[in-house]
């Protein structure tokens, strides 16, 4: 006849299994899902997550600095060899920095400096190819009315007369001080009036006068405007 298991058996039955399970509750993976559960670690989660990210912020930040500086550094030196005299190797230096460090304002200065070569070396169409590319590619606002003077003048060069006209209005809509506006103002009338394009010129002449009556510029707009008008303004 088979003995039943005494008490002390049955407790110590009870006590492995309970062993055995909490083991394997011990043994079970940890989820990242079920370890985010908990209010503590959503907490750690959320400030490495920050710091991540204010890390990155400070990377891009830091970059970006450093890019200028080696960029405005580069820049330099090539509008030092353009003072030389050395127009083709300051070309080359230019395009250096253009292709090397776009995005930064020593690229946007580059591309003006430039094309202006280009002008000085008979390369203006070259030139206003280049600058329009420049300008349709919405650059920093600092450099837009000084592209479009540029263009201006391309044009101008190439007998490019309307054209050069637009340009030049362009860049007095975009320039901040008041007296350069006047001045563009001036070229563009200028423009207008070799293109054949008098009542244009008319227009541009009396904006000076009567939009920017203290400009020293008035003076040269008023005789204009006598030309044109045979003294009837």
């Amino acid at each position: 006849m088979r003995e039943r298991p005494t008490h002390s058996a049955r407790d110590f039955m009870a006590t492995t299994v309970e062993a055995t399970t909490t083991n394997q509750r011990a043994q079970q993976p940890v989820t990242p899902s079920s370890w985010l559960r908990e209010p503590k670690r959503q907490a750690a989660a959320g400030a490495i997550a920050a710091a991540v990210i204010a890390l990155g912020v400070w990377f891009v930040v830091t970059s970006g600095r450093r890019k200028e500086e080696f960029a405005s550094r580069v820049l330099s030196q090539a509008l030092a060899t353009a003072d030389k005299g050395n127009l083709p190797q300051a070309s080359s230096e230019l395009q250096r920095v253009i292709q090397t460090y776009a995005g930064t304002d020593a690229a946007s200065e580059a591309v003006l400096s430039l094309n202006q070569i280009r002008m000085a070396s008979g390369q203006s169409e070259l030139a206003a190819v280049n600058l329009r590319e420049f300008v349709g590619k919405n650059p920093s606002p600092k450099f837009v009315a000084q592209a479009y003077a540029l263009l201006g003048s391309a044009d101008e060069n190439t007998k490019k007369y309307e054209d050069a006209g637009r340009a030049y209005e362009h860049a007095a809509a975009t320039a901040e001080l008041a007296y350069i506006k006047a001045g563009y103002l001036l070229d563009a009338g200028r423009a207008y009036r070799l293109a054949g394009k008098s009542q244009d010129a008319i227009r541009v002449y009396r904006t000076v006068v009567e939009k920017y009556a203290g400009s020293p510029s008035v003076a040269e707009a008023q005789v204009r405007l006598s030309e044109l008008t045979a003294g009837t303004i």
